[in-house]
């Protein structure tokens, strides 16, 4: 609500995404921020449905924004302890920004409500508000992650945003009257600041502040009027008042669940930490897209089974340090291969999980020597005229292997013969070296790292990798390109490989 003494009334306080550019929450720790987010969350929810307006959080607190989840509206809430996931929402957003932003050229519209008036109901692009909850722990934690890009992408989306229907609803404290983000809205609801003193940013002397100031009481910087924000129910326990917008999320899903998969908003979901083979295998496309396709991890904003097909790309490099995983992502591949009916050869010249697939039906041979023999390894794929795919485990160790002429034609023409080739070994020894078979698998520039340690790493499979991704992460977690430019975080499954008999 909003009191105007000189008018001699209390009016509600309204946000309407066809006029709201952007706003900010200004005040001390436990006066009411996150809550005004919860409550303006819950009551767009109830006043729009998911084809008119998504809804997506970046929460930088103690996970007050969790509670909008289950909104329909709601795309994704990511925290400040997922710096990727939140670069990949950032990026998401920053493209329909990109995406808007052409439509408006094409139509002559000067925003997103002009745009919307002279579409089709069933064609208008829904209104986007952003929630941001905490902005000084965005600024301080998140700012320089990946070179500065995600706080690029908040001061993109604040500076072109509006226009196009994005808007954010931030918190923070008195870092949200800076100049960097201050000037980019005039909507300001001041909470209580711990000095008198910082109101004077929104033209409020210290005599004219109140003495005291409850929590959920404001400011509004426009008029300087009093706004007193609403809960969600009585309790002002952050618990009843998360459980209350849960009720109106069950609300909201059950008007919304007629409307069309195609209105609801985009998902950045969140990468599980692990991941089984038949789990994985979940993930993947049906039908499955090819016999010679494989699963090597999950990933993307929508988790799905991404992987190499080697009907269009004959060779894959598997590249990390030592016992970083890479016995594990050929086990999945081979796996993979061996489900979809692709035969496959196995090379592993030292100890690996892989040797124990000789005598599984469609494994044509493994080779566990120092050296493959080419005219060996010629029949083993000859035995399968519809094509096979070589999995060479710690391939490093055969950089001078007699192969060399299977190999190298393996990775040039594989494509067309129904052949693949799949390489995993030493980053630092598989880069080395201008000449040989493992030279002209990197040419195809496609494969999946594992633990990168240095940005340039990322040559081996056609890509730079973000400083950001260097060093230690979690276990299975991998950097997987696709040869398409687009370079992707992905789980790789925990793949055990059972004796033969036995089910995998």
């Amino acid at each position: 609500m909003v009191d105007l003494p000189a008018q001699q009334t209390r009016l509600p306080l309204v946000i309407d995404p066809a006029t709201l550019g952007h706003l900010h929450v200004v005040g001390s720790p436990r006066q009411g921020r996150s809550q005004t987010l919860r409550t303006l969350a819950g009551m767009l929810a109830q006043a729009h449905t998911p084809a008119q307006l998504h809804l997506y959080g970046i929460d930088c607190g103690n996970g007050a924004l969790l509670a909008m989840e289950r909104l329909p509206h709601v795309g994704a809430v990511t925290q400040r302890t997922q710096p990727d996931r939140v670069a990949r929402l950032l990026a998401r957003l920053t493209g329909e920004l990109a995406r808007r932003q052409e439509m408006l050229a094409a139509r002559g519209s000067a925003d997103l409500p002009e745009l919307r008036r002279g579409l089709p109901v069933d064609e208008r692009p829904p209104h986007i508000v952003v929630f941001l909850d905490r902005w000084e722990v965005f600024d301080k934690q998140l700012g320089e992650y990946d070179a500065g890009n995600l706080l690029s992408g908040v001061l993109t989306l604040l500076r072109d945003g509006a226009s196009a229907g994005i808007h954010l609803v931030m918190t923070g404290d008195r870092a949200l009257f800076s100049s960097r983000v201050g000037s980019s809205t005039e909507d300001k609801l001041v909470l209580k600041l711990n000095e008198k003193s910082e109101y004077g940013a929104i033209g409020v002397t210290q005599r004219k502040v109140p003495d005291e100031i409850p929590p959920g009481r404001a400011l509004r910087a426009a008029d300087k009027a009093e706004v007193q924000i609403a809960l969600l129910t009585e309790n002002p326990e952050g618990q009843a008042q998360a459980a209350a917008l849960q009720q109106i999320a069950e609300q909201c899903r059950e008007r919304s669940a007629h409307l069309p998969a195609s209105t609801r908003p985009f998902r950045v979901d969140t990468l599980p930490d692990r991941l089984t083979w038949e789990e994985a295998a979940g993930y993947a496309p049906q039908p499955w897209p090819h016999p010679r396709w494989a699963v090597a991890g999950v990933g993307g904003d929508e988790l799905t089974a991404f992987g190499p097909d080697f009907s269009m790309t004959p060779t894959f490099l598997v590249a990390g340090p030592a016992r970083s995983g890479r016995s594990t992502v050929l086990s999945t591949i081979a796996l993979s291969l061996l489900t979809a009916g692709t035969p496959v050869v196995i090379g592993a010249p030292a100890r690996s999980p892989l040797r124990d697939l000789a005598g599984r039906p469609g494994v044509l041979a493994v080779f566990d020597e120092s050296d493959i023999d080419p005219m060996a390894l010629e029949e083993a794929l000859a035995s399968s005229p519809d094509g096979a795919v070589v999995l060479l485990d710690d391939a490093d160790l055969l950089l001078k292997t007699k192969a060399e002429p299977v190999l190298t034609q393996i990775s040039k023409s594989g494509a067309e013969t129904g052949r693949g080739l799949v390489v995993a070994g030493q980053t630092d020894r598989l880069t080395s070296g201008f000449s040989g078979w493992h030279t002209e698998a990197r040419r195809n520039r496609y494969g999946l790292l594992l633990k990168p340690q240095n940005m340039s790493d990322g040559e081996l499979i056609g890509v730079k990798v973000p400083r950001s991704r260097l060093g230690a992460t979690r276990p299975g977690r991998a950097i997987l390109h696709l040869g398409d430019g687009v370079l992707r975080t992905v789980q790789v499954p925990e793949t055990v490989i059972a004796e033969p008999g036995t089910p995998a």
